[in-house]
């Protein structure tokens, strides 16, 4: 019963949280990104405290976000503006630069 339940969780999950069916092309996300960079930085790596980075982060979080803003789930003055205007295929493009981008962590030398 255990083992039913857990495999129906699982698949529960799935199904509900699953990306659509299209895949981003991270190069036209590239050219879509400049207009990000304003807050978000450079290749998506901010120099704000107060806007974060989005260099790196995964691509469901990515995509989930900016659907989010557009749907008043989050909000947020500027970042609502910038993304009602997007379609799908423009966010899961966006999503694929930003979690493309690779980055690299030092730790501290004690």
């Amino acid at each position: 019963m255990k083992r039913i339940l857990c495999v129906l969780t699982l698949l529960f999950a799935a199904a509900h949280f699953s990306l659509p069916a299209y895949a981003g092309d991270a190069q036209n996300g590239q050219k879509l990104a400049k207009k990000c960079s304003v807050c978000h930085g450079k290749d998506g790596i901010s120099k704000d405290p107060e806007v974060p980075s989005l260099a790196g982060q995964p691509e469901f979080y990515l995509r989930k976000s900016i659907e989010d803003f557009q749907n008043g789930s989050r909000e947020d003055r500027r970042m609502t503006m910038m993304a009602k205007p997007l379609d799908k295929g423009e966010i899961a493009d966006l999503a694929a630069w930003f979690a493309s981008i690779k980055v690299t962590v030092e730790l501290p030398s004690f």
